[in-house]
């Protein structure tokens, strides 16, 4: 049931608004979190029989076509498609067992946006673990930082142009990378959501993309990184904006 939202906070190196200008920023393009290849969860997708593993996969691949939709939803779908007499309270058991759909997808999602802007000629420095097992055909554009804590994680921000966003299989709410991003000066570059529509405004004090067209995505970053003086306007303005309304104060 929904209820008012709580803002998700962030939090800022440079509280007087003294951050690094983009046109001395040292990276082009960061991203901060950890990868996991999704057929690593196949060990929990296969663990019964060919017509589990079938129904799991219905499932990812539904999302997989429609990322705006979730994976609650799709579920469901499919639980009372497969059960039409299950209960509520069968259908809350059963999600609460399959958390290994929710890492899929969002390590896939996150691995494609990786994969895709390096393909397509980019740079793009990641900090977490497990990015040296992304399949990738242009892998040497794929600077691999290794893991981080937090504040190594808002220092590699503070010294990026861009910094990367992949939405989690939540649809009504945000993610502190965002507000993280913008705290520290760099222009956040993001998938939305129901929540996210009602904040941020695209060209303003962010850059939207879509999972469904994630074709479109490196012409949307190479658009940014040609126009230094934009890059640094919605840098502005996204700090202003998370400095009024997203600090953890």
């Amino acid at each position: 049931k929904r209820g008012p939202f709580l803002p998700l906070a962030g939090t800022s190196l440079y509280e007087d608004g003294n951050y690094p200008k983009i046109k001395d920023r040292k990276m082009d393009l960061v991203f901060v979190g950890n990868y996991e290849p999704p057929e690593n969860f196949n060990i929990y997708i296969e663990r019964i029989d060919d017509e589990y593993t079938a129904f799991y996969m219905g499932v990812i691949n539904e999302l997989k076509e429609h990322p705006d939709r979730l994976l609650e939803d799709v579920m469901k779908k499919h639980i009372l498609r497969e059960i039409p007499e299950a209960t509520f309270e069968e259908i809350r058991e059963t999600m609460g067992n399959i958390i290994f759909l929710d890492m899929y997808i969002r390590f896939f999602f996150r691995g494609e946006v990786i994969r895709i802007l390096a393909e397509a000629g980019l740079c793009v420095h990641v900090f977490g673990s497990g990015w040296e097992k992304l399949m990738c055909t242009k892998k040497e554009n794929i600077i691999i930082g290794g893991s981080l804590d937090s504040l190594g994680c808002l220092k590699k921000i503070a010294e990026a142009k861009i910094s990367l966003n992949v939405m989690p299989w939540f649809k009504d709410g945000a993610h502190d990378r965002i507000f993280n991003t913008m705290l520290n000066g760099a222009v956040c570059v993001t998938d939305s959501s129901i929540y996210l529509d009602t904040i941020l405004q695209d060209g303003d004090n962010v850059a939207l993309y879509s999972l469904d067209s994630l074709e479109k995505l490196p012409e949307i970053i190479k658009g940014l990184l040609d126009d230094p003086m934009r890059m640094q306007r919605i840098a502005d303005a996204g700090y202003q904006m998370a400095k009024n309304g997203h600090t953890w104060e």
